[in-house]
């Protein structure tokens, strides 16, 4: 078996950086909506609040994923994730490539989430077949 990262390690780096943004988002709110939408007011620290929590509930079921034995819903866990962290590369993407915000640190987090996830599916499947 020559495994790059098993799904408990790739699921468990997933949590591990959507709980660090969730805390970039709540200690360091204003910097952040500064930086990533300087022409933003009112109500946008509030938002990344909301995000920043969302981001926390889904680090936390994705942590608590990974102790499932049953490794088809591993497999499963963790497709969702690359085609979640897919869908917030590309709006991050588009919004950054059409300048409406500056988020690209976000792209590029969320494009090595999905890499992550994608690879370690795909290297884990071809190891249990060749197996």
């Amino acid at each position: 078996m020559n495994k790059i990262f098993s799904y408990k390690i790739a699921l468990t780096i997933c949590a591990v950086v959507l709980a660090v943004i969730f805390f970039n988002f709540q200690l360091n709110t204003e910097a952040v909506v500064a930086r990533e939408w300087p022409n933003a007011s009112g109500g946008a620290y509030n938002i990344y609040r909301c995000i920043g929590s969302l981001m926390l509930a889904i680090a936390c079921i994705t942590f608590f994923a990974r102790k499932v034995e049953d490794t088809k819903s591993q497999q499963l866990v963790l497709m969702g994730c690359a085609h979640g962290f897919a869908v917030m590369f590309i709006t991050l993407g588009t919004l950054t490539v059409t300048e409406v915000a500056n988020i690209t640190n976000g792209t590029i987090i969320f494009a090595v989430l999905t890499a992550l996830c994608v690879v370690t599916r795909v290297k884990t499947k071809s190891d249990t077949t060749t197996a």
